[in-house]
């Protein structure tokens, strides 16, 4: 694993506090792949495994049967996927898929469960870590469920987009999906969704350009 690999996995919250990080990642039997563009990471059914994200971006995502893709969550550099599968005991039931051409630290799941007979202070650090990047995808997976849970779809881009801009401190921010991959994470046709949106703009509640957005609509959004 090279340093600038080694320092982007040292950055994820996964790993604060470690001291050894090397000796860590080693007794995790950590390997350093790099993916291109929509290639899987971490497939459906797998066992037991953590990805880091050490540069680029991923998403997580599942399919119906009908090949309706659902994304999930988007995960950037020192972004971490897996735990909650790995403590559960379950397969895997969704896919982590690169978003652009990135690169991913996988782990042995297992030694989460086993750390080392000595018990040093690196694993349960490292365990305590983990138990955070739970609860912290808990806490976005209940958002998701907040801006799904909307009765329009004016309504669930209006949580995601105040969502964002909360998390940015600002009216204006940059959104990490396309227009197909914000209606996948919505659950909605992408031709409704860019409809809605243009709708929304005419309205003056939101002003876009691709990627970035600003609330306009002052008695709404955050100042």
């Amino acid at each position: 694993m090279d340093k600038r690999t080694l320092n982007a996995v040292c950055g994820s919250p996964l790993m604060r506090g470690i001291r050894d990080a090397e000796k860590l990642l080693s007794c995790f039997g950590a390997v350093a792949r790099r993916f291109p563009k929509d290639a899987q990471i971490v497939g459906y059914g797998e066992g037991a495994a953590i990805a880091v994200i050490a540069k680029g971006t991923a998403f997580t995502v599942n399919e119906d049967y009908s090949g309706n893709r659902n994304i999930i969550n988007s995960i950037g550099e020192g972004g971490v996927y897996g735990i909650a599968f790995v403590y559960s005991g379950r397969a895997v039931t969704s896919r982590l898929v690169a978003a652009e051409n990135c690169e991913a630290v996988l782990m042995s799941g297992s030694r989460l469960l086993r750390p080392c007979e000595n018990a040093c202070s690196d694993h349960l650090t490292f365990l305590q870590n983990a138990l955070g990047v739970v609860a912290n995808a808990s806490v976005n997976f209940l958002e998701k469920i907040e801006h799904l849970s909307r009765r329009s779809l004016r309504e669930k881009i209006m949580s995601y987009l105040t969502a964002q801009s909360i998390k940015c401190g600002s009216r204006e921010f940059e959104i990490p999906f396309s227009r197909q991959e914000l209606a996948d994470s919505l659950a909605a046709d992408r031709s409704a969704l860019s409809a809605e949106l243009g709708r929304m703009k005419a309205d003056k509640l939101v002003d876009f350009n691709m990627r970035r957005f600003r609330l306009l609509d002052t008695d709404k959004f955050i100042r």
